[in-house]
């Protein structure tokens, strides 16, 4: 079995030069990418390298620590980032400790979390969660669990009521092996087929890979005609079409 990768990235140059030790973690494969800058905390000149790390992760998937002095930037690396695998920011004072007793003592409380993020939020082939959130129309109650488990965090959040906010979602809408929303469409995945020559970020989410191909076939519970809105609006369907889990429409009729 693979190990899930973790980037450290943005870390001032400077401190990460004057480190005394690095991180590690058993179990882990750990990747450094410091800042350009020698005494801030910057994403902006090794972001292609960040990004073609983690689509480029083993199976297991790949996490970023992420440093980046300026705050007001930060929502639009998260963005590019968390489709697909999970993202957390390193406190800007800690980034100027990288190496050293503070930071190491951080370290190990975040990969602690992040290990139980994913022993018991992380999904698998039948999670609610590789569910498109753009298409599914979810229960009030439960709409809000895919930003639950993507924006978690350590210091913020409560493990366990995201993990139950998780199982309530297929309370509420897995039946007979498919996933049943409120507008009363069926989600199936059924055969993989389709999807080779994808960019990589598209065969994962929440750090899972999906089996090439991986989708959901959609149908009206009732074999009306239905719509689903895409990247270029609401389209509509008689019969049925295909999903794959961020939402992308893989054709219908």
């Amino acid at each position: 079995m693979t190990c899930p990768l973790l980037i450290v990235a943005g870390i001032p140059l400077g401190a990460h030069q004057r480190a005394k030790s690095r991180p590690a973690r058993v179990g882990w494969t750990i990747w450094e990418i410091p800042s350009r800058d020698h005494k801030r905390a910057d994403l902006s000149g090794i972001w292609p390298r960040i990004m073609a790390a983690a689509d480029r992760a083993p199976d297991a998937g790949a996490h970023l620590l992420l440093a980046h002095d300026r705050e007001s930037d930060r929502p639009h690396f998260r963005e590019l980032v968390c489709r697909s695998h999970r993202a957390t920011w390193l406190a800007r004072e800690l980034s100027r400790q990288y190496g050293r007793r503070e930071f190491l003592k951080a370290f190990d409380e975040f990969m602690d979390f992040e290990e139980e993020w994913r022993a018991r939020i992380r999904p698998g082939i039948e999670s609610p969660l590789l569910l498109p959130e753009t298409v599914f129309v979810a229960e009030s109650s439960v709409k809000d669990a895919w930003s639950r488990a993507r924006n978690i965090n350590r210091e913020r959040d409560d493990l366990h009521a995201v993990e139950q906010t998780i199982r309530r979602f297929g309370d509420r809408h897995r039946s007979q092996g498919c996933w049943h929303d409120r507008r009363e469409l069926i989600f199936c995945h059924g055969p993989h087929h389709g999807s080779h020559g994808l960019p990589e970020w598209r065969r994962r989410k929440f750090t899972f890979c999906f089996p090439e191909g991986f989708h959901f076939d959609v149908k009206h519970s009732r074999n009306r005609n239905f719509q689903v809105r895409s990247g270029s609006g609401m389209r509509k369907f008689n019969k049925y079409t295909n999903v794959d889990p961020h939402g992308f429409l893989r054709g219908g009729g």
